[in-house]
């Protein structure tokens, strides 16, 4: 594909990382305007913000160096290489998920699952577009398979082995999670008791996600039972959901 969109003389954009700074912005917007709805005032999201993206890149970065330890102790200068790929979203959503618990008891004036719940659409907007990044980028590759709408790498630049056809897990996820922005998203609007919006987002996105690691070609740590490390968080989130969705429903019955 084309991991490098542009490149003049010392200047280079890479595509996944332009494609990552969209999806920020667009949950970014997102995020404002869904609270700012609710009374928040608009310094405070932009702080809370601000706070939870800092902290998801970093959580999704060193997950991501975690699970590839080898690699990185021998390159340590690449762990900084944001840019050319390399971050586990379930890392950056834990991370990202503690900075904005601690910002809302700190100051005080947001209701935490009604933040969560604006949060759940914003996450699967940027999402989409990470993963149409890693796509241009040729990282989360898929497993070899002979469908009619198999792709192949063939930019040497790419992080994928070239010339070879596989699943195009990339565009199943960022469909997938576009898909869901819309169904959360009129969800969301829709006359429910907070924080179930959140619930589902972690039931429905766990699903998505378990589904399509079956799919995926590419190294992504050891097994735990024949289960990739992102299957077994999802089966963690996707029991928090649950239990989210029981006990916020329970609470305004």
């Amino acid at each position: 594909m084309f991991p490098v969109l542009v490149k003049l003389g010392p200047l280079t954009i890479h595509t996944y990382g332009l494609m990552i700074a969209i999806g920020m912005f667009a949950a970014l917007q997102y995020l404002r305007k869904g609270l700012l709805s609710s009374g928040v005032p608009e310094n405070r999201v932009l702080d809370m913000a601000l706070y939870a993206i800092i902290a998801g890149l970093v959580g999704a970065r060193l997950t991501y160096v975690a699970l590839n330890g080898n690699y990185y102790l021998y390159h340590p200068v690449e762990i900084f290489k944001l840019w050319e790929g390399g971050l586990v979203f379930y890392g950056g959503f834990a991370a990202g998920i503690a900075a904005v618990i601690v910002f809302v008891r700190r100051t005080r004036e947001l209701r935490l699952w009604n933040v969560g719940d604006v949060c759940a659409p914003a996450l699967t907007l940027a999402h989409s577009f990470g993963r149409v990044g890693c796509f241009f980028a040729g990282c989360c590759y898929g497993r070899e398979c002979q469908l009619p709408w198999a792709i192949s790498f063939t930019n040497p630049g790419s992080l994928a082995p070239i010339y070879i056809l596989r699943h195009p897990t990339q565009l199943y996820e960022a469909v997938g999670t576009l898909a869901l922005f819309f169904v959360l998203d009129r969800q969301r609007r829709g006359l429910h008791a907070e924080g179930t919006t959140f619930g589902w987002y972690l039931i429905s996105y766990s699903l998505l996600r378990f589904i399509i690691e079956f799919f995926r070609g590419d190294d992504r740590g050891g097994a735990v039972m024949g289960l990739s490390p992102s299957q077994v968080f999802s089966l963690f989130a996707l029991t928090a959901g649950i239990v989210i969705l029981w006990f916020r429903k329970k609470r305004v019955m």
